[in-house]
């Protein structure tokens, strides 16, 4: 599967799905909120991440991070180990 291409050209590459989680009053949580992200482009999946803080670092990298090593982005097809 490759990136899903939207009507006004803009391409759907990648799903991150997060699950906020459920504190309770006290703040200790009955659901700790989780991420992961499924990228279209090569088919992987990167996560799940449990907890707030894994989460909110999860969420600011991940794009690029993923980006970075993913074989089926655009700038790394044909691209071979020297």
């Amino acid at each position: 599967m490759t990136a899903y291409t939207l009507p006004d050209g803009r391409q759907i590459t990648g799903a991150l799905t997060v699950q906020f989680g459920r504190q309770l009053k006290g703040g200790t949580w009955a659901e700790h909120p989780r991420a992961k992200y499924e990228c279209l482009e090569c088919r992987a999946t990167e996560g799940p991440v449990v907890g707030a803080a894994a989460v909110t670092a999860f969420v600011q990298t991940i794009r690029a991070t993923h980006r970075a090593t993913c074989p089926g982005h655009p700038t790394h097809q044909g691209a071979q180990a020297a």
